[in-house]
Formats: C-alpha cells, structure tokens, sequence
C-alpha cells in the first residue's frame, strides 16, 4: 500500500513537472489585449474562473501596441505567461524564432478544434512551415460603410452601392463636395500595420500579389488609391488617420464611404446622425474577384510556459459555440464558419461582414511579415503623396519583398 502511494505521488509530481497535469489551485497567466470593460472576451474569462473555480485565470491587460514586444522580453528572462493574444500576422514570425509551443498534437487531438470548421483565412493565419502554433480568436474584415442620406441627394440609389471599381470611382466622384468639404471616400493609408490591412484587398481584387508586385495587375491596385486622392476624391488626411479617424470623418460627414469594420457598428448605431448601410468591398471589373483583410488575434502558447496542457484546456473553452458567439456583441466575428449569430444586431451589417469572412485572407504568413509589411506602407505613401508613381513605388517595394519570398517562399502570397 505504501509502495503504490509513493509510486501515486511519484507519478503525479512528474506529470506536474513535465506540464501535464496542472495542481488544484494553480493559476493560469495570461496576457491579453482586451483593454475595455465591456469586452465579450473579458466575460468569457470570468466564466471560465466561475466554471473553473480550482485554476483561475490571472490575466494581465498588455495594450495591443507593447504586447509583442513584452512577449519578446519575456522570453529573454524566462518569464513567459502560460497563454497569450496574438495579433494574427505575427504568428509566423514567433513561431520561426521558436518562441511558441507548436499545438498541431493537441489541436489534432481536441474534440472542440476542428479544422473543417473554420474559416480558411483564420486557420492559415494559425500555421507555419505546415505545423500549427496557435487557434483562432475572435476576427474582424473590412467592407464598405456608405451614407445613404449622401447617396439620395446626390442622386444615387442606396439599394445599389458601388459594385465594382468603376462604380466606386464614380460614385465617389458624384459624392465629393468641395463646397461643403465633402469628400467621396475614406480609407487609411497610414504608415502602419493598418494602412497594409486596408491596401492588401485591393491588390488581391486587382488579380495583383506580393510575389509579383511590378506586374500590371498589382499597379493597379495601388493606382486606384493614388488616382481617388489626387482627384480629390478621397483626402490627404488618409495618409496620416488611422482607421477609427477616418471612421470618425465619415460619423462627421466629412466624407460619403468609407472603409472600415464591423468593430465601428456600436459607435455607428450611437453616433450617425444619418441612416447608414454596410456593402461588400468593390470588385475589380473584368476580374470579379472578392477579397477583404482578415483581422483579429489568435490564441498562443508561448515556449517554457508553466503550464501548457491547462492553458490549451482555456483555448478549447474559449473556442466552444457559447464564447464564440459572444464576439459579435463586442464587433467582431467567430473565426469558426459553422456558428451562426441568432438574432444579431445590425443583421444585414451582420451579413455583410460574415460574408467577408468567406473571402478574407491572411496577411502572410509570414516569418518576415513586419518587413513586407513596412515596404508595403511606404509604398502606399510614396505613390500618394506623388513622390513616385504607383509603378515606381511598387518596383522598390519589391526590391526588398522579393528576396524574403524567395527566402520563404509562402503559397498565395
């Protein structure tokens, strides 16, 4: 009797100790970047605390701007929380410096992760060099906010928003009004990650993409938003707003479209002193491709966390229908395709972005996707203010995207 509870207290302690099974009482660090109170995921984790009273979660809000890089200090000194938010297009990067648990055995062996049910864009964001180091959160895309008001008086209809380029082009055209500083449609072009989310469907509609950035197809692209800022059609401000600016512009009726997503639609419903409606995004003509960014975190690991098997456990209640669906209410969306919203607010909004969820594709991914990204940024900015030509500005940009392709070459980039 003795023998069998030594070799009980035996077993146990090394299980602990090889992370495999987390002692009642033990806290689960995690880092996270949901700094509103109202946040659905702030909700789900005291669920979780509630539903799991013996392993609550210890949470520390990191502002989204410093997480990576407290991750990266973290790893330095060994001082890692067991589980942590990523900004999706990073995901890549981590995991090629070895700096996050690779979770394939375990997502392959989850009853709650499944494959075949998620988005295609948010799986991939999830995988690198075919192995899967993180699970999709909560998500975001873009599309086409338009005031309705603006389209009637200037002799549009608002049952029929621009469909194509052309259109676009024209009804932004129709819409500007110097007179009443007006202008037909907003985007950010800001020399940030945001600039490259809001440019990058536009490339892929163009037919364009990264590998091949000097083709035609790709110039165009970037020639689209030279060519609305130049006519004055969309403002100079686009190359210094970040998207919740030129949100704000729009709320202020400082211009008629604008591109944004679904985590606007609460101000929207608070704010607009008009009746606005939401499209898809715009296809090129002769091309009909669709095509939106894909936004959102991602669940992670990080390498030498405490206690990885429990802190996978909080993905896998994180990923049930229940938490999930609460990511509307918050104004974003569940990455997983099987769940529905009932009842949403904004339902025809609703509809819009879930339907460019089906066509939003991750950024990358990529190990080097900062770099691409920052010649991205400068080329949208180089081209707008008219430093260079959009095929010009491209050229450079490609000059130092190539060479990290070749590198690590990524199919669809």
């Amino acid at each position: 009797m003795k023998q069998s509870l030594k070799q009980g207290l035996a077993f146990a302690t090394a299980m602990f100790m090889l992370g495999g099974t987390a002692l009642a009482g033990e806290k689960i660090v995690m880092w996270h970047i949901f700094g509103n109170a109202t946040e659905p995921s702030l909700a789900n984790i005291a669920k979780w605390d509630k539903t799991h009273p013996d392993n609550p979660i210890d949470q520390k809000f990191i502002p989204f701007g410093q997480l990576s890089q407290q991750l990266i200090k973290g790893i330095a000194t060994g001082d890692v929380p067991d589980l942590i938010t990523i900004d999706n297009p990073v995901v890549a990067s981590f995991a090629s410096q070895g700096a996050l648990e690779d979770l394939t055995n375990l997502v392959m062996g989850s009853q709650v992760i499944k494959k075949e049910n998620y988005f295609t864009g948010s799986w991939n964001t999830t995988i690198w060099n075919g192995q899967q180091f993180a699970v999709p959160g909560e998500a975001n895309t873009l599309a086409l906010y338009y005031n309705a008001d603006m389209f009637r008086e200037k002799g549009l209809d608002p049952d029929k928003p621009p469909r194509t380029w052309a259109e676009l082009k024209a009804a932004a055209e129709k819409l500007t009004d110097p007179a009443k500083n007006v202008y037909g449609i907003g985007f950010s072009a800001i020399q940030s990650e945001e600039g490259t989310f809001q440019w990058l469907p536009f490339l892929q509609q163009s037919g364009g993409n990264l590998k091949d950035l000097t083709s035609a197809d790709s110039v165009a692209a970037l020639t689209l938003w030279t060519d609305l800022v130049k006519n004055g059609q969309a403002s100079k401000d686009v190359l210094v707003k970040r998207q919740f600016e030129m949100t704000s512009a729009f709320l202020g009726g400082a211009s008629a479209m604008v591109i944004s997503g679904p985590w606007e639609l609460q101000r929207m419903d608070k704010d607009a002193k008009f009746e606005w409606r939401v499209a898809t995004l715009p296809v090129r003509e002769g091309k009909n491709i669709e095509a939106s960014a894909l936004g959102g975190y991602v669940w992670g690991i990080p390498k030498g966390a405490k206690n990885r098997d429990l802190a996978f456990k909080v993905i896998e209640f994180m990923s049930e229908p229940d938490q999930l669906r609460q990511a509307w209410s918050g104004g974003r969306l569940p990455p997983v395709a099987t769940i529905t919203i009932e009842n949403p607010t904004n339902p025809k909004a609703y509809e819009v972005f879930r339907k460019q969820m089906e066509v939003a594709k991750a950024r990358g991914p990529h190990p080097a996707w900062p770099q691409i990204s920052a010649a991205i940024q400068t080329a949208i900015q180089t081209s707008l203010t008219g430093r260079a030509s959009p095929a010009d500005a491209l050229q450079k940009a490609s000059g130092v995207i190539k060479p990290l392709l070749d590198k690590n070459p990524i199919e669809g980039l």
